[in-house]
């Protein structure tokens, strides 16, 4: 029983400390920083990403026309 106590007691100290961490980070100029350099980090990660995406559609486009450029070449 003493040792569940304990737990319980611990338990309050580390969420209050932590409550109090994540309060004084979120009041702090950091927080500003830190939201910029997610959203940054975000963009330029879809910005790849849709980068990649239109490369990989561009090339099917261009294999596409290529097989049908052959086909009108051999029907000629």
């Amino acid at each position: 029983m003493k040792s569940d106590n304990s737990k319980l007691v611990l338990g309050l100290i580390v969420g209050a400390s932590l409550g109090a961490a994540i309060t004084h980070f979120l009041q702090s100029d950091k927080k500003d920083e830190l939201l910029d350099e997610i959203v940054e980090t975000v963009v330029d990660k879809a910005k790849r990403r849709l980068n990649e995406v239109i490369n990989k559609g561009m090339d099917k486009l261009d294999n596409a026309v290529d097989r049908i450029n052959r086909k009108e070449d051999l029907d000629i």
